[in-house]
């Protein structure tokens, strides 16, 4: 996925600035605001909300309020609880803080009682929250092993070369569909071919069709022309950098709030000699972001 609004960024001046951005790119329907002043109902004094995300719903308008703190440590109990009280003295409907240096643990404990969402920015950007992003992700390479055969019942003579699968394939009008060899590998490339692991026998070549090859005597016969399969499966454990992402770490749940972001390019040969070779999938303590499925065919015979 690509992000189409990373350029039109302007130049980084404080956090609010970021976590506006990110928040208009989550919610392109609703209103996002900037150091608004709202009226404090329990206190009767202004207040300052550094970003104010507002949307109607039918006859009604939900308010969510976030507060930016770009401390140098994490938001301790205080600043929860100091937040929460703002939260409910402009009547918002949800409130979330974000800080850069993360929450403390009796911070984050505070804050899911009182249902206050915790996040720190998580960008690609040219700023001073920078970060460098990674997504684990499992390689799926598939080869093949093809062993061609064929058939005949016609009451023909039918002179065979060794290499028949490299002989053009007619179908009943002449026309020319391609050697069994071509043909094969096309539909393996396409993923037209069983690609589960294991044996997989007599898989037709040209499906239903009546095809026909030289029988070595001036004349065509008709034959059945199949495959057998030998399918290997190798995995790999690794992480693809991010190059692109503008979002929002939830630190209650680990998760990053996104909706769009840039992966980085895959070498295969990379992949299999610097990432971690993978036994037995279920052994894995994680579930990978992706999982990616790659064909290979190296081996042919008759």
């Amino acid at each position: 996925m690509t992000n189409s609004t990373t350029d039109e960024i302007p130049d980084w001046k404080e956090l609010e600035t970021l976590v506006v951005m990110i928040q208009r790119q989550l919610s392109p329907d609703a209103s996002v605001q900037h150091n608004v002043m709202l009226d404090g109902i329990d206190s009767e004094t202004k207040r300052q909300i550094d970003v104010l995300v507002e949307q109607n719903i039918g006859q009604y308008t939900m308010r969510i309020v976030i507060d930016c703190k770009d401390y140098s440590k994490p938001v301790d109990v205080k600043g929860v609880e100091e937040f929460q009280g703002l939260v409910l003295d402009v009547r918002a409907h949800k409130g979330a803080l974000v800080c850069p240096a993360g929450f403390t643990k009796s911070a984050l404990k505070r804050a899911k009682k009182l249902q206050i969402d915790l996040y720190r920015p998580v960008s690609t950007g040219k700023h001073k929250w920078h970060a460098t992003v990674t997504a684990p992700v499992l390689c799926d390479f598939r080869s093949s092993f093809m062993s061609f055969g064929i058939s005949c019942s016609a009451p023909k003579p039918l002179t065979m070369p060794q290499d028949f699968y490299n002989l053009p394939v007619q179908d009943e009008n002449g026309n020319v569909l391609g050697t069994s060899l071509e043909t094969a590998q096309a539909q393996w490339d396409n993923g037209l071919m069983p690609s589960e692991p294991g044996e997989h026998e007599r898989v037709s070549i040209f499906g239903d069709k009546k095809v026909f090859i030289d029988n070595g005597h001036n004349d065509t016969v008709e034959v059945d022309l199949t495959v057998g399969l030998l399918v290997k499966q190798n995995l790999y454990l690794g992480h693809l950098p991010i190059e692109d992402i503008n979002g929002l770490k939830d630190e209650h749940t680990g998760a990053v709030v996104t909706n769009a972001f840039t992966m980085g390019g895959l070498n295969p040969e990379e992949v299999e000699k610097t990432w971690k070779k993978v036994e037995d999938e279920n052994s894995l303590e994680f579930q990978p972001l992706f999982r990616v499925v790659g064909y290979d065919i190296y081996g042919i015979g008759a």
